[in-house]
């Protein structure tokens, strides 16, 4: 057998959507989920636990890592069996928060896959393109695992079966971000059931010239076209609804000129503020945040964050 060093995969969270770009745009960001794997002639089984020693918040069927990496030995070595590991992991992105978990999970074990394949049958390994479109294809929507894997802002898309195409952008430094973390928990899958099967022409249109918006701030930079770009008519509306705890919040952002947008389903928000404004605004944000959510009974982290421009990080040891 060849010997497998130890690996050590570092993936960044991400906020996709950005406001109008559902399931077409995602961000990654500087907070980061851990993995480190080790195997050994003495690993005959694969095990996964945290580093803390705290007990694992999922169960061995809903190991992402784990079902990342048999399903790209399934894909591209159908005829290797996939070494066994132990997984220490470190987890600093909240489980169904809306940052990309998942992402950085099926990240990583896709990532884990493709190193030790390099080292068990290089020959084969798949093409940048191939994993990429199988990445982008495993959780069903690229906007969080494409920004987790490539880091930056990323504009992706592949429907109705065609190649994944996608480009990358450095995110303006002119902008300072937060993260809202409201200590609840949101499903995807059931986020999405509150979204209607079709939506009114206008409000497509809206959408769409929003993601316009978008690229000019991304090209010019101003904070106004950032405001502009943020606004959403088809997941937003429905995530926080007026009855939602997160609505007060949302509408007093709006009214005070403040950037925000839902973080993937929610519940987390991500929200922008001019850097030169700092000194006047980020003192009153905080009170403003704090107001609502502890006047809404709901515990939260809030906190800065930067973007990640670069990606997944591999180590060996």
């Amino acid at each position: 057998m060849v010997r497998l060093p130890k690996i050590l995969i570092q993936v960044p969270g991400t906020s996709a959507n950005l406001g109008p770009g559902f399931d077409l745009m995602g961000l990654a960001l500087g907070i980061h989920n851990e993995f480190e794997f080790q195997f050994s002639k003495e690993i005959t089984e694969t095990k996964t636990e945290l580093k803390n020693g705290n007990p694992l918040p999922f169960t061995k069927k809903e190991d992402l890592v784990e079902e990342a990496y048999r399903s790209y030995f399934t894909k591209f070595v159908p005829n290797l069996n996939p070494p066994p590991y132990h997984c220490k992991m470190t987890l600093s992105l909240p489980l169904k928060g809306g940052l990309g978990s998942s992402a950085s999970a099926i990240v990583a074990g896709l990532s884990l896959a493709r190193e030790v394949h390099k080292r068990l049958e290089k020959e084969s390994v798949p093409s940048e393109q191939e994993f990429t479109q199988f990445l982008a294809e495993f959780e069903g929507h690229p906007d969080n695992t494409l920004p987790a894997y490539l880091g930056g802002f990323v504009f992706a898309y592949s429907t109705f079966g065609e190649p994944i195409r996608y480009f990358r952008k450095k995110f303006p430094s002119s902008v300072a971000m937060f993260i809202l973390t409201p200590e609840f928990a949101v499903s995807t899958e059931e986020s999405r059931k509150t979204l209607p099967k079709n939506y009114v022409t206008a409000d497509v249109i809206f959408n769409l010239s929003r993601i316009g918006a978008w690229m000019h701030f991304l090209d010019k930079r101003k904070f106004g076209d950032l405001l502009v770009g943020l606004e959403d008519k088809m997941h937003t509306p429905y995530r926080i609804p007026s009855s939602s705890p997160l609505f007060p919040l949302a509408d007093t952002l709006k009214q005070e000129g403040i950037g925000y947008c839902l973080s993937g389903s929610g519940p987390s928000l991500l929200i922008f503020l001019e850097r030169k404004t700092l000194k006047s605004k980020q003192i009153e944000l905080e009170k403003k945040v704090t107001q609502v959510m502890t006047g809404a009974g709901i515990p939260f982290q809030f906190r800065r964050v930067k973007p990640d421009g670069i990606g997944v990080r591999i180590q060996f040891k």
